[in-house]
Parts: C-alpha cells; structure tokens; sequence
C-alpha cells in the first residue's frame, strides 16, 4: 500500500515538476516577446511629434517663413499652405500619409512611427516650373525649422546645397546632421525628396 502511494506520489511530483518547468518557460517566452517588441518600438527613434502639432507649427512658422523673406503679404500667402490636420491623421496600420499645400499643390509626405508620431517628414518637388521651385524650397525651409534645431539664417542655404549636391549626383541620398535630425535630398522615382528624421 506505501509502495503504491509512494509511486503515485512520486508521479504527481513529476507531473508538477512537468507543469512547473512548462509555465516558467511559457511565461518567460511572453517576458522575452514583450521585451523585444519594446526593443523595436525604441529603436524606431520619431521626431517626438505629433501629425496635429507638426500641422499646426507648420501653419505658424510658414508666416515666419514669409515674414523672414520680406513678403508683404505674408499672412495671406501662408493661408495658401496651410495644412489640413486630417490630412494627417494616422489611421489604424497606414504607415505613410501624403498631402498637398500651395497654388503649385506641393507635395508633404511622411511615415509614422509605431507610437504616433511623425518619422519622417519632407516635401517633393515633382514638376520643373519656377513656380514650383519657389513652394518646395519654401515647404522645405519651414518643415525643416519645425522639427530641427537648424539655425534659421542658415536653414535655406543649407537646404540649396543639399538639393543641389543632389541633382548633381543622381541616385545618392546628401544628408547633413544637426543634433539628432538627419537633413536629406534625393531624387526618387517620383521626383525631388527633401526630408528631415531622426538619426537612428
């Protein structure tokens, strides 16, 4: 009778020592995801800003922008560029958000990070007028000032010879570093791309 007992018993602390070893290993599997799940959402490093605020300094600082350039009609001229908030609005899995400013319909375009906010952020120059030109360099100029610390006096001259190393070297990324922001210009399939992100 103890013989059986004990044997049953033994098999019970098997079956535990079973169970036990199984849920720590479970459980420290939904440690390790959650851990690097973590990792990625860190290392996929945003501008620390959000679409709505990017839109609403973007709609400010393009008067600076204006005012800065001696426009005399400034105020006017940057209701032309304003941003439509939900234009960029991140909704659900969609990664990228594509929007237009300006009588030349410039192009915004940019990525959203895991948690929301902006990326990436740039403006595309896709037609070869004057009048175009002028837009690009101006969106480019004004996102560049919201979301770098890049000195305002030397932000435009900065961006030309980003643009221009461009043209001049097709297929190449020009990218220029200040603080944690990567400035860059490139040509891509669909036209010009400045943008500005975080250095990884």
């Amino acid at each position: 009778m103890k013989t059986a007992m004990n044997t049953t018993l033994s098999r019970l602390c098997v079956c535990f020592s079973v169970l036990l070893a199984v849920t720590l290993t479970v459980t420290g599997c939904d440690h390790s995801i959650r851990d690097q799940l973590k990792a990625i959402a860190a290392a996929e490093k945003s501008l620390d800003i959000s679409p709505t605020l990017f839109a609403t300094r973007f709609n400010r600082t393009m008067i600076e922008v204006l005012e800065d350039r001696k426009d005399p009609d400034a105020a006017h001229m940057a209701a032309l560029y304003v941003i439509d908030v939900t234009a960029l609005a991140n909704n659900g899995e969609r990664r990228v958000f594509q929007t237009q400013v300006g009588p030349s319909r410039t192009t915004l375009i940019g990525t959203f990070a895991r948690n929301g906010d902006l990326k990436s952020i740039g403006t595309l120059l896709t037609q070869p007028t004057e009048a175009a030109r002028t837009e690009f360099y101006l969106c480019a100029e004004t996102i560049a000032r919201v979301v770098s610390d890049g000195s305002k006096d030397k932000l435009p001259a900065l961006i030309r010879q980003l643009v221009d190393n461009a043209l001049n070297n097709p297929g190449q990324n020009m990218s220029e570093v200040i603080g944690d922001r990567i400035l860059s210009a490139q040509i891509i399939k669909s036209g010009l791309l400045f943008q500005v992100e975080r250095q990884q």
